[in-house]
């Protein structure tokens, strides 16, 4: 039997322990026997209450065709004192064939606290040191979890960068992962490209712009990226290639929950698969073929098919699968007013 509480005050960087806790304790198991997951955070306290209620019969409720149970409860933080009653009784008597999670954003019900302290839970602060050489080390400690290797120069130029800045790690990761994958060893040239350095941005603030369909904003990062950011064109459509690739491979799969969307894609955090899973489910089938055929067009153009500025050719493209996105959302909330 195991139990987490894993707290922070950084959502991004809270789901990513969580999703190496799950891994590790799933392991080869399958996830959609194993698994239940429930979020706390809720609009209405009757759904707060049948969120905690849920959690708690599914914890206490032995696994039909598995050994082990993995129960994750999220914003453990969110509930009053007296939604947690039936959380804190369950923990005074654990199930031992159950794990159970729970991740906290905020400040804990002290009766949950005790209650995880006294059935020998452990607590998970994804806090990170503020001193330079604890932070370098934990920069080097997460690259490697996700597979990524990288020399000395280039740990030290993410740290330099980002100093305490740690929630924008995991879209830093997320971008080398899709530019480069982990066959190669990445250098400082490689890495620094996408650090957003001063007077830059940082590469997925123009796939969460394009993303929301705010063309203004994703032309004005795009302007950023290639100018301060030094980011060549040929670079940007490599970025914008393996986003909408995601996609692309969501499309049309079965994939209900951020744990199936990692495992098709092959990354082991859960923040940008949730996006990319949410996104693709925007987009649609349609949206997402125009978005592929009007990417592999301007890399056409950008290879000398036309006459035009390679500047104006990112122009054109970003403007298009912008508004591709916020038309999609346009559709979707004329449907539900139908």
């Amino acid at each position: 039997m195991t139990i987490y509480l894993i707290t922070g005050d950084d959502e991004s960087l809270v789901l990513e322990e969580l999703g190496t806790r799950v891994h590790e304790l799933i392991g080869d198991g399958d996830r959609s026997l194993m698994l239940d997951d429930y979020d706390a955070e809720k609009s209405t306290v009757e759904e707060i209450e049948i969120a905690v209620r849920a959690a708690v019969d599914a914890a206490n409720t032995l696994a039909l065709f598995t050994e082990r149970r993995v129960v994750v409860l999220r914003h453990v933080n969110v509930p009053k004192v007296d939604a947690l009653q039936p959380l804190v009784g369950y923990l005074a008597s654990p199930v031992a064939a159950t794990d159970f999670i729970f991740t906290a954003t905020g400040a804990v019900a002290k009766s949950v606290l005790d209650a995880i302290k006294k059935a020998g839970g452990s607590t998970v602060a994804t806090a990170v040191s503020q001193k330079p050489k604890e932070r370098e080390l934990w920069f080097r400690e997460q690259l490697e979890l996700a597979g990524l290797r990288l020399d000395p120069h280039a740990i030290s130029a993410i740290n330099d960068t980002l100093g305490n800045d740690t929630g924008r790690f995991p879209g830093i990761v997320d971008t080398l992962l899709s530019t480069y994958g982990t066959g190669k060893k990445l250098s400082y040239d490689d890495v620094v490209i996408f650090l957003g350095e001063s007077g830059s941005t940082a590469p997925w603030h123009l796939t969460d712009a394009i993303d929301s369909g705010n063309t203004g904003e994703a032309l004005k990062v795009l302007h950023r990226l290639m100018h301060a950011g030094e980011m060549h064109p040929l670079q940007v459509m490599v970025l914008l290639h393996r986003h909408f690739e995601r996609f692309a491979r969501l499309d049309g799969e079965n994939v209900s929950s951020p744990a199936d969307a990692m495992a098709l894609l092959s990354i082991r955090s859960e923040f940008p698969a949730r996006k990319a899973m949410q996104q693709a489910e925007k987009l649609g089938s349609d949206a997402i073929a125009q978005g592929i055929v009007l990417l592999a067009d301007a890399d056409v153009q950008l290879r000398g098919q036309r006459d035009w500025p390679e500047e104006l050719v990112m122009e054109v493209l970003v403007a298009r699968l912008s508004r591709l996105a916020g038309g999609a959302r346009r559709n979707r909330a004329i449907s539900r007013q139908r």
